[in-house]
Order: C-alpha cells, then sequence, then structure tokens
C-alpha cells in the first residue's frame, strides 16, 4: 500500500535528524563561506604588504 502511494517509484529513507540537517545545512555552508572569505582576505593583504614594500618616492606619491 504504501509503495502505491509514491507515483514517481521513489523510495524515500528516514528522514534526517535535527542535529544532523543543522550540521548539513547550516554548519556546513557557513564554515565554507568564513574559509572562502579568510583565504579573500589573507590574499588581499598579502597584495597590500607586499605593494607597501617598496619605498615611496615623491614622484609615485602625491601628497594630501
Amino acid at each position: 500500500m504504501i509503495l502505491a502511494l509514491n507515483e514517481d517509484g521513489s523510495l524515500p529513507g528516514d528522514p534526517l535528524p535535527f542535529l544532523e540537517g543543522f550540521l548539513w545545512f547550516f554548519v556546513t555552508p557557513t564554515a565554507i563561506f568564513l574559509a572562502v572569505w579568510v583565504l579573500v582576505v589573507a590574499s588581499e593583504n598579502l597584495k597590500k604588504s607586499k605593494r607597501n614594500r617598496y619605498k615611496e618616492d615623491v614622484i609615485t606619491r602625491i601628497n594630501e
């Protein structure tokens, strides 16, 4: 009788427990987002530190 209710022939499994669903659908995407954000910020800071390594000259700098 249960098989007759599924018209597309799928056999769904047990639902995810709350903690496992929270882990997969909230914690994991947030961790991936934060990892990418940290890599981008670190890359930008590295570029800034390389740019500031050279001595500024009067010709290449405008006084404010």
